[in-house]
């Protein structure tokens, strides 16, 4: 552990983190201050335009809007569904690969792989899979399951939960990798020693795998539900907010205020409003994991 109670020594680690924190407040600060700057402002963008204060304007603007409504909808779906699967599919996932069964690093290579690809090169590859002459419609039609097919990405009901779908699949092996790393952290005696008691498959899971990784178990529920609320590029190549802009996110319609339409003060209104909502969802999320949860009724 570093000493820092002499003035030489407090100089040595400030000189060491300086460059660190220079770039924190160039790169993350000074854009973050901006943006709260022009939410509460009107403006084109371009430089030499004139910048106009207009108060909370943007903010009413915006939750006046269907379109904002309906993509903060659409990211509440995401998250939810994204929490309610991510975590427990790949906590499942890595403790049969944790098993070291026959063709486990086979199979823990092919899990991870969807995560190895950018959400961009996920996106268009989905995409191409999901076009109404995609290759699951062909494959369907070509099983005689022609009553299934559809257009995943133009249909009212589904669209969101295709996009929702992929961003599920894409995601569990990133998590899975987690938890693996936190199966190996749990000392081998503690089972060997619920299996002298009489504890079986499913009662290591429960009363001895959950709880030892449940610090990890968290904190890949509040990475998820910060990297859900963030997603732009998986919706933008995929659908870029359509069809009408039901699949919407804030994220897509930030871009499409900022860069398409040069309103940049309703698009930092709607950061702004991302940002807070990561905030919120992220307390709330620590704040409910935080509890201790009662296993003995499972």
């Amino acid at each position: 552990m570093i000493d820092l109670k002499t003035k030489k020594d407090r100089f040595q680690a400030l000189l060491f983190l300086t460059p660190s924190l220079l770039i924190y407040v160039l790169c993350m600060v000074i854009p973050l201050l901006g943006a709260v700057y022009f939410s509460f402002s009107e403006w084109k963008g371009i430089s030499g335009t004139p910048i106009e204060f207009v108060g909370l304007q943007n903010f009413v603007s915006i939750f006046g809007s269907r379109q904002f409504r309906l993509a903060l909808s659409n990211m509440g779906k995401m998250v939810f569904f994204s929490v309610l699967f991510h975590t427990p599919i790949a906590l499942l996932l890595a403790v049969a690969i944790n098993a070291k069964y026959t063709g486990h690093r086979f199979f823990k290579t092919v899990f991870f792989l969807p995560t190895v690809f950018p959400l961009t090169v996920t996106g268009l590859l989905w995409y191409f899979i999901l076009m109404p002459n995609g290759a699951l419609n062909t494959m369907l039609e070509l099983v005689g399951l022609e009553s299934m097919v559809r257009y995943w990405l133009v249909e009212r009901d589904i669209a969101m939960y295709s996009i929702i779908a992929v961003n599920i699949w894409a995601g569990i092996g990133y998590f899975m990798v987690i938890l693996i790393a936190g199966l190996t952290t749990i000392p081998q005696e503690i089972y060997e020693a619920a299996a002298i008691d009489g504890a079986g498959g499913v009662q290591n899971f429960f009363y001895v795998t959950i709880p030892l990784l449940r610090p990890i178990i968290n904190l890949c529920i509040i990475m998820d539900i910060i990297g859900t609320i963030k997603i732009f590029d998986l919706v933008f190549v995929m659908t870029e907010g359509g069809p009408n802009g039901l699949t919407h996110l804030p994220t897509t319609l930030m871009y499409n205020e900022a860069f398409r339409y040069d309103n940049y003060g309703v698009g930092s209104a709607i950061g702004m409003v991302i940002l807070f909502a990561a905030l919120i969802l992220t307390i709330l999320g620590r704040e409910l994991l935080s509890k201790k949860v009662n296993l003995r009724g499972l």
